[in-house]
């Protein structure tokens, strides 16, 4: 009898141990995290689900069209060094003295007004997102009353590609192209400049600088001479090239009573290496824009 109640204690207490062994077994197992799923980027149509229920901010800005209306890919400057854009005006709404127009009615010269997502891109220029609509206004009317340096960009861009086409071996290998406008006539904004800087040196697969010579020597830019040395004739700029355009002795005055800008115009790789225009003379035609200019005179070195 006593043999049986041991035996029987034996099997309850096995019994009891099997028990809490799977219990504990259970909870560890339990503890375990499940296998890691792979991190996938969202999808564009996930990102469209982030931003569907953002409310857009809706942003105006008044701005200079530089250069693309023909095109229809608007390069465009504010009065802020930082306002140089881009747009696309395809399927963009464009209004002309607030009558609905086509694209081709914009012109380069024109101050618009763009309102947009406020949205912009990280690139050069920055893109505008989300356009809706583009505004302009017909030469002479208040918002666009025209004035002597209407579309200037348009007249400076037209001397630098003239300049590059003068004795174009100075070009070759050109990394680097840097138009000074400081002393240019005309009154100009800090992005304008660097958005003729930006067309220009885009053009021929440059990249755009605005800096004067001064500048580009104590920037390292030039080579030669240090920066402290005054003997400039020893230095030269060996991947790039410097674009000046600078007003004569009078910027502007009239001839035949129409306005008219006075300036020379040069660019430059060495003293041995320069091509230039002086006593320029471009005659606004009253109609808006400027008909060419005049070259009264050109130099090399």
């Amino acid at each position: 009898m006593k043999r049986r109640k041991k035996a029987l204690r034996a099997c309850a207490a096995i019994l009891a141990l099997a028990l809490l062994l799977a219990g504990c077994a259970a909870q560890t197992a339990g503890e375990q995290p499940p296998a890691s799923a792979p991190i996938e980027a969202p999808t564009e149509s996930a990102q469209q689900t982030e931003t569907a229920g953002r409310e857009p901010v809706q942003t105006t800005l008044r701005l200079l069209v530089v250069d693309g209306a023909e095109t229809g890919r608007l390069v465009l400057a504010g009065e802020n060094a930082y306002e140089f854009f881009a747009l696309h005006t395809e399927n963009v709404p464009v209004s002309l003295d607030g009558a609905p127009a086509d694209a081709s009615a914009l012109e380069d010269g024109m101050t618009v007004e763009i309102t947009y997502s406020g949205d912009i891109t990280a690139s050069q220029p920055a893109e505008l997102i989300g356009a809706e609509s583009v505004s302009a206004w017909s030469r002479g009317t208040a918002q666009n009353p025209g004035g002597t340096t209407y579309d200037l960009c348009g007249l400076y861009l037209q001397v630098l590609e003239d300049l590059w086409a003068r004795d174009e071996g100075l070009n070759h290998g050109a990394k680097y192209v840097s138009v000074d406008l400081s002393a240019a006539p005309g009154e100009l904004s800090s992005a304008a400049k660097y958005a003729v800087a930006w067309v220009f040196a885009d053009r021929h697969g440059a990249l755009p600088l605005t800096l004067t010579y001064d500048e580009l020597l104590s920037q390292g830019y030039l080579t030669g001479a240090a920066p402290e040395d005054a003997d400039r004739y020893a230095v030269e700029w060996e991947d790039g090239l410097l674009f000046r355009i600078t007003a004569d002795e009078w910027a502007d005055g009239e001839h035949y009573s129409l306005p008219v800008v006075k300036f020379s115009a040069e660019k430059w790789r060495s003293p041995l290496g320069a091509y230039g225009f002086s006593r320029c003379t471009a005659l606004w035609s009253q109609m808006g824009s400027w008909g060419g200019y005049n070259v009264g005179g050109e130099f090399i070195a």
